[in-house]
């Protein structure tokens, strides 16, 4: 056996593997979990949106069963995990703040 190999992914680990890809949001789904990585009740991001809190709901049902979870919360942490939502580092002194 070769020492040198050729690099193949063994596991995927939290972005799927070809059995189980990452779900696929769509856009809205995608803006919609976003709002709620912020904080955003369904009434907030129904009035971001432009639409009623039922379709933003509707939303959320969708986004449940695509990640197969029973939570809001859940569904937020399986999308930033499968990079579906990407989290950015914050700087927690502020913008202005030099070191």
């Amino acid at each position: 056996m070769s020492a040198h190999q050729p690099l193949t992914p063994v596991s995927q680990g939290a972005l799927g593997t070809a059995a189980h890809p990452p779900a696929k949001l769509t856009a809205k789904e995608t803006q919609i979990l976003q709002w709620c990585f912020y904080g955003k009740t369904s009434w907030e991001i129904a009035k971001i949106q432009n639409c009623s809190v039922s379709t933003v709901n509707f939303h959320f049902t969708n986004i449940r069963r695509k990640f197969a979870v029973h939570s809001r919360m859940a569904a937020l942490y399986k999308a930033i995990e499968s990079g579906v939502i990407i989290v950015a580092r914050s700087n927690p002194g502020g913008a202005h703040e030099h070191g």
